[in-house]
């Protein structure tokens, strides 16, 4: 089963959260609450990290790129699993 990987809030007043660095990689395997990047507002920097373990499936958003808060940023599963509807 996929998961997806949301953009948390920060904070209270954000809208977009800036993605400044991926900690893993597509196809790494990663550990429930491994840290797989790290997100930033205006005032707040905070990681996000796996709910569940698996493998990578796919990186949704590019370090740099603002997006908005509860955007699927990243899909975790088994090697397999169907992510057509995410491409």
């Amino acid at each position: 089963m996929v998961e997806k990987v949301i953009m948390p809030k920060l904070g209270m007043m954000e809208a977009d959260i800036r993605l400044s660095e991926w900690l893993v990689k597509e196809g790494e395997l990663v550990a429930e609450d491994q840290e797989l990047c790290e997100v930033e507002s205006q005032k707040i920097t905070n990681q996000v990290k796996a709910k569940v373990s698996g493998t990578v499936l796919k990186l949704l958003v590019d370090e740099g790129e603002e997006v908005p808060i509860g955007t699927v940023i990243a899909l975790l599963g088994e090697p397999g699993d169907d992510i057509s509807e995410f491409s």
